[in-house]
Order: structure tokens, then C-alpha cells, then sequence
């Protein structure tokens, strides 16, 4: 999810449908006609406290949590967010909001989730001219410099007014970029102390696998929000330390609905009317859900499991960092 050298390891930890697919919905193409808004100003941001060296600005489903969504502009080439494009965009925000509150819901747990609702006066939303070249693509390997930016972005935002407003102390990001790729998300390591403490969304206007310019779908919203909370790539190829072949495998076979094994639907389309995936036991265990899961009994590696919380795993960190590579 997160740790700086040369480059992304190909967006395998947490990026969402990795296979090309044939799409059978066409949209148009995002208009760019709107110029951008002023950035946000710096705020000095408190020191933080606690757990946050363990779980980072996003902690567990169950507490509360503020999302604040930044609508990232490039005028340099014409690739902007529109009123309209940010108004699909935050309904999409609304319908993953709404799924993750009744999917918990079902586990017994009851979320509160601030978003932004679309007002014009609305506290959790942003425009930001972004500086570094945006690359978007199957691979997303946006650049350290995007990467950094988008660190030291998150840290202007006066959280603590959202804080004081909202009654919590659990603030991730949704940033929003106006090119094709393939969303991902950056986490906070348990090993990073306070390092990288902001956790962060990138969601792409539209999706790379996609003949034609076809949006991230309401699914993909929710399953890169999901990792916010520590829930790890299901499918083969993941990077999560305790999800193997024998793992994917059995989650194919036991829960292929779990959003986070994949966000289309049976045929490969994205959906944009409702989200036909489910939160599954073992992904409710890892984001604190459920106390247990019956795979606990059947996979000997997820007693390493923290719910919420990701760690490189026995190892892993420090192999990652002789190849010269980056966790995403």
C-alpha cells in the first residue's frame, strides 16, 4: 500500500480489476470545459495520537469516519473535473456509502460515514490543481512526485475543524483523478509508525479496461474505500501477506461475490444502478466486522491477522526494498 523507492509494483496490492474484460455499457466522454478552483491552504495539523502509529487517519468500520473528497484538476491538458462529472462522481460516493452501512449492518455493527452530500456549502469537498503528470492506465503508476504530493495534500486539510465538527478523530481521503486508470489505495503500515499517517483513494474518472471512456463504478468506489479499513485484495495476485493461491482459490469456490475478489458483474460489465457484491465473513473478520471467521480454522497464516491494521508480513518488507520496488 505504501512505501517509497522507484516505482509502483504494477498496482498489484490494491487496485481493483486487473484483467481486461469485454464491457458491453458504452458513457461519453467526460466534458473539460470548467476551470479549476483554488487549492486548499496549508493548516498546521496536531500531532497525532493513539493507535494512529498502528491503523493510520482510518481506523475500523465501526467507528466513526470522515471522507473528504478532492477533485484533482490538470488545466495544462484539459483534463479537469466538470460540475456535472464531480455530481456523477459524489452519487457514486453516496451509493457505496449506503451499501457499506447495510452491509454491516447485516454483521450487527452500525457505521457512521460523513460524506459529501453535493451541497454547495459542503465541509468534505475540494478542487486541487494538481502539479505532477498524472500517467492513469491499466498499470496506474502514477509517480512518487504525484504520490508525495498527494501526502503532503492531505496533510493542508484542517482535519482538525473536521474533528471538532464531526466528533472523531478517523479521516481518510477520496482523491479523484480526471483520466483513465485503474483505482487504488494508500494505506498506513503498521510499520510506518507515523509515516504516510494520511490514507488516501485515488479513483479514477474512468475505467482503463474499458473499450470506450466508461466510469468507475459505484463498486469499485466501495472496494477501494473498504481497503481504508484494512480489507485486503482478494484475488489472484494479490500482495497482501496472507492471501495466497490456496486463498483465492477457496474464496473463488466459497464467496465469489466478495467485493474485494472483484467488482464486476458475472459478465464482466461494471454496473452503475446498484452494487450486486457482498462484504463475505472473511473480509468482515479483517475490517473488524465479525470476532471470527471460519477460515481461521482452514488458513494458519490469517491468525497473523490484525483486523484493520496492514503490516508487510515476515520478510516481505524487506525484500521489497533489495528488488528497489514500492508496496502500493
Amino acid at each position: 500500500m505504501k512505501k517509497r523507492l522507484a516505482a509502483l509494483l504494477l498496482a498489484v496490492l490494491l487496485l481493483c480489476g486487473c484483467m481486461p474484460r469485454q464491457t458491453t455499457q458504452v458513457m461519453p466522454k467526460m466534458p473539460s470545459v470548467e476551470d479549476p478552483a483554488p487549492t486548499p491552504s496549508p493548516t498546521p495539523q496536531p500531532t497525532p495520537q493513539g493507535d494512529a502509529a498502528r491503523y493510520g487517519s482510518v481506523q475500523l468500520l465501526s467507528e466513526p469516519t470522515v471522507l473528504v473528497s478532492i477533485y484533482l484538476n490538470d488545466a495544462a491538458t484539459g483534463s479537469i473535473w466538470t460540475m456535472e462529472a464531480r455530481a456523477a462522481a459524489q452519487q457514486q460516493v453516496e451509493m457505496a456509502v449506503n451499501w457499506l452501512t447495510e452491509q454491516a449492518a447485516g454483521y450487527g455493527v452500525t457505521t457512521q460515514l460523513y460524506y459529501d452530500d453535493g451541497s454547495a456549502n459542503s465541509d468534505l469537498s475540494y478542487t486541487y490543481a494538481v502539479k505532477a503528470r498524472l500517467r492513469g492506465g491499466v498499470d496506474s503508476q502514477e509517480s512518487n512526485e504525484f504520490l508525495d504530493e498527494m501526502d503532503a495534500l492531505c496533510a493542508t486539510v484542517d482535519t482538525e475543524a473536521l474533528r471538532q465538527r464531526y466528533g472523531t478523530d478517523h479521516v481518510g481521503f477520496l482523491l479523484f483523478l480526471p483520466v483513465a486508470g485503474t483505482s487504488f489505495t494508500m494505506a498506513h503500515y503498521a510499520e510506518d509508525d507515523l509515516n504516510f499517517y494520511y490514507e488516501y483513494c485515488c479513483l479514477y474518472r474512468n475505467d482503463a479496461y474499458a473499450a470506450e471512456p466508461e466510469p468507475e463504478s459505484p463498486a469499485t468506489y466501495a472496494h477501494e474505500i473498504l481497503h481504508l479499513f484494512g480489507a485486503p485484495d482478494l484475488y489472484e495476485g494479490s500482495a497482501d501477506p496472507y492471501v495466497d493461491g490456496e486463498l483465492t482459490a477457496y474464496v473463488e469456490q466459497t464467496y465469489p461475490d466478495d467485493i474485494m475478489l472483484s467488482t464486476y458483474a458475472a459478465d464482466g460489465s461494471n454496473l452503475y444502478t446498484s452494487i450486486d457484491k457482498v462484504i463475505s465473513p472473511l473480509t468482515a473478520y479483517c475490517i473488524g466486522l465479525a470476532d471470527t471467521c471460519p477460515e481461521l480454522a482452514l488458513f494458519p497464516q490469517l491468525a497473523d491477522v490484525e483486523p484493520g491494521v496492514f503490516r508487510y508480513g515476515t520478510g516481505t518488507q524487506d525484500s521489497w526494498l533489495d528488488s528497489g520496488a514500492v508496496a502500493v
